[in-house]
């Protein structure tokens, strides 16, 4: 059973449409899928359909019963939705581990558990990668994303080498990736440079395509609403690769 977070330290790089879609396809796949939206903003709930008025992963983090709080999509995802009351988390000693201990009792019920993450380094982000056995790291091409690798790379690095020695960093993938424009270009050749400094493997460029958000809009899984689509198969291409991990 795999554990997969999503993080960066940036907004805007396809992050939660990444752990939706990973989330998505695995159940395309006939896996059990729990997905969990750690970030208030709670964009992967709504893409997933789940209702965010219930109770979610705010209160499991301060010691509800993950079984409790668990809701079925019509997406056939499991899922802990996020609610604005995950803003107000702060660090305190040992707070760290509350994910962690939270899933024990469900985690021999799924295949697949995929975190979703606030665009910041903090409470939530540290308790999912002390929980999970991989990271996958989204970027888009532009300097700052290529900031945030070097910032979550050394965080994920300390985790591994502390909390977490199962945390494995399965790679970067560049999200709604154009390689007309020069730039883009540019970026793409400097983010696998960099990746490959930092000793993270890059995976692969999701084209871009509107499919996405018109599946998200409609609350529809990609692999329903268009599974030839780009960004549907570049998406069951990265969940094949992750399998492989």
């Amino acid at each position: 059973m795999q554990i997969i977070t999503t993080a960066i330290i940036k907004g805007g790089t396809g992050k939660t449409t990444t752990t939706a879609a990973l989330a998505q396809a695995a159940a395309a796949d006939g896996k059990r899928v729990l997905a969990i939206d750690l970030d208030p903003q709670g964009n992967l709930s709504l893409f997933i359909g789940a209702d965010q008025n219930q109770a979610g992963s705010y209160q499991l983090l301060h010691g509800a019963d993950a079984r409790q709080v668990i809701q079925r999509t019509q997406q056939d995802i499991d899922v802990i939705a996020a609610s604005p009351d995950l803003a107000t988390e702060r660090t305190a000693p040992a707070s760290a581990k509350r994910l962690q201990e939270a899933l024990k009792p469900v985690k021999g019920m799924y295949d697949f558990i995929f975190i979703d993450t606030p665009p910041q380094m903090g409470e939530l982000t540290f308790n999912a990668l002390q929980a999970s056995t991989g990271i996958i790291i989204p970027l888009e091409t532009d300097n700052s994303s290529i900031q945030g690798l070097y910032q979550i790379t050394d965080i994920a690095k300390q985790i591994q080498q502390g909390a977490n020695t199962e945390l494995c960093i399965l790679g970067v993938i560049i999200s709604r990736y154009d390689a007309r424009p020069k730039l883009n270009r540019y970026f793409y050749d400097a983010i696998i440079r960099t990746s490959k400094e930092a000793g993270i493997p890059f995976l692969m460029a999701i084209r871009p395509g509107i499919a996405i958000r018109e599946a998200q809009a409609v609350q529809r899984s990609l692999y329903q609403y268009a599974p030839r689509s780009k960004p549907a198969q570049d998406y069951n291409t990265l969940y094949k690769m992750i399998q492989e991990v």
